[in-house]
């Protein structure tokens, strides 16, 4: 049995902290790219965050900071980003071993932004393959591990870039969500992660999953980064709003994350009251209709599907054979059940002001049951997915922002998150209460 190891670096630097330090003359670029790769030569053979790590650019890049700061909000800071995102000169492999494409003519959007921001890449996170998973985890690959404990998963599909900022390799990485994939690594390795309202962070240059679903996010240690990644993303500052005295949602899910949920909605000081997510027994099988039948597309067109099927791993084949039996009545339907349930939740909204909810209603899933559910249980574990996916696919359905915060430790000692959920471009209001969160010492 692998030995459990404990790699989680909860006290280690911000990225706004790092780029003072690095303006004030404090920290050297260099140096911090090469703590970096130290960092990953101490724990990355377990934590296996990275897919590839390029130290001779990230030098490059240090030194050339070092040289001519951009005066930018990241300058010399190192980060990582998911194996979705474009890198000039480097193969994505979106985490499969079907061949996408060769190496990157340029860096995806998000990719240039970070580094107009004065941002330093070190390298590429795992990615669930092709991020059509919630564990970061592939059959015969391996996966990543959670720092907090190496014999869970990180979770997914973010999970790679998750544990690379929980161990304390970089401050801030970016990922995706397409339906708890930022969110859920965060929660479960002790990070801020937050989902942006849809079509905030531009996905040029990256793989999809579900278009419609798709937001690139970022994982970050505390509030003030998350705001900070999202001004570098969206391209915009982001104005500062009062949160004043909230009026607050509150979801219980019947399971021991309600503690969680009830200490964060405590900490916003607003008015609470229960409420239940709209067509709340619907929204799995409303999400695996849109999601399935969207991925097939893309997987169609881009020549991957079904000419690599013998490449895919297991999982991720299955879940491709079953989107083929989505017919178009199937679409059809799942598209106007989809504007029912956005004007449903935007009259929920018109109510309050922000919903807290859970993240997931159990801790991160052991390596050798990846898909299951990590608690003992009579009946057996059951699905990761469903205690994940009824919370968290709402604000993707929707389009809807939503910040992973921490709530606490569950009785492991691993951490536990608990999302906020506001209206579409209210990031700011949602990040003002998780800040506010943060605040309260949770």
């Amino acid at each position: 049995m692998t030995r459990v190891q404990r790699w989680a670096a909860p006290d280690a630097p911000t990225a706004a902290g790092l780029a003072a330090d690095v303006r004030s003359g404090r920290a050297d670029p260099v140096e911090l790219v090469e703590r970096a790769l130290a960092r990953i030569a101490e724990c990355d053979g377990d934590v296996r965050a990275f897919v590839h790590v390029d130290a001779d650019g990230a030098r490059r890049e240090a030194e050339s900071r070092r040289r001519r700061p951009t005066g930018g909000p990241l300058d010399g800071v190192p980060v990582a980003v998911k194996d979705l995102y474009d890198v000039s000169d480097q193969v994505t492999r979106a985490g499969s071993r079907v061949p996408t494409a060769g190496p990157a003519a340029r860096d995806a959007t998000a990719v240039a932004r970070l580094r107009e921001a004065g941002a330093v890449v070190l390298g590429r996170t795992r990615t669930h393959e092709f991020a059509w998973g919630i564990t970061t985890w592939h059959p015969l690959d391996g996966g990543t591990r959670n720092p907090w404990h190496t014999g869970r998963t990180a979770g997914g599909s973010s999970g790679g870039s998750a544990a690379a900022v929980a161990a304390g390799v970089v401050p801030l990485a970016i990922g995706t969500d397409t339906g708890c994939s930022v969110r859920l690594p965060a929660a479960w390795c002790g990070l801020v992660g937050h989902k942006p309202t849809h079509g905030t962070v531009p996905l040029d240059g990256v793989v999809p999953l579900a278009p419609s679903l798709d937001v690139g996010g970022a994982l970050v240690r505390t509030v003030a980064d998350a705001r900070l990644a999202l001004e570098v993303l969206g391209g915009r500052p982001v104005p500062a709003v009062d949160a004043g005295w909230p009026q607050i949602g509150l979801t219980a899910s019947g399971t021991a994350a309600d503690a969680a949920v009830e200490r964060v909605a405590g900490s916003l000081g607003g008015d609470v009251r229960d409420v239940v997510l709209p067509m709340a027994g619907r929204l799995q099988r409303l999400y695996a209709t849109v999601q399935g039948a969207e991925a097939l597309a893309v997987h169609r067109r881009a020549g991957w599907w079904p000419d690599g099927a013998e490449r895919y791993g297991a999982d991720v084949r299955r879940r491709i054979e079953a989107s083929e039996r989505i017919d178009a009545a199937a679409v059809a339907a799942a598209a106007a059940e989809r504007d029912q349930l956005r004007q449903v939740t935007a009259a929920l909204l018109d109510d309050v002001d922000v919903l807290v909810v859970p993240v997931a209603t159990c801790g991160p899933s052991w390596t050798d049951r990846p898909d299951d559910r990590p608690d003992d249980r009579p009946d057996g574990a059951g699905l990761l997915r469903d205690a994940v996916l009824p919370w968290t696919v709402l604000a993707n359905l929707c389009g809807l922002p939503a910040c992973a915060v921490p709530g606490g430790r569950d009785a492991d000692g691993l951490p536990v998150g608990v999302q906020l959920v506001g209206r579409p471009g209210e990031d700011a209001l949602v990040l003002a209460l998780a800040a506010r969160t943060e605040a309260s010492g949770l």
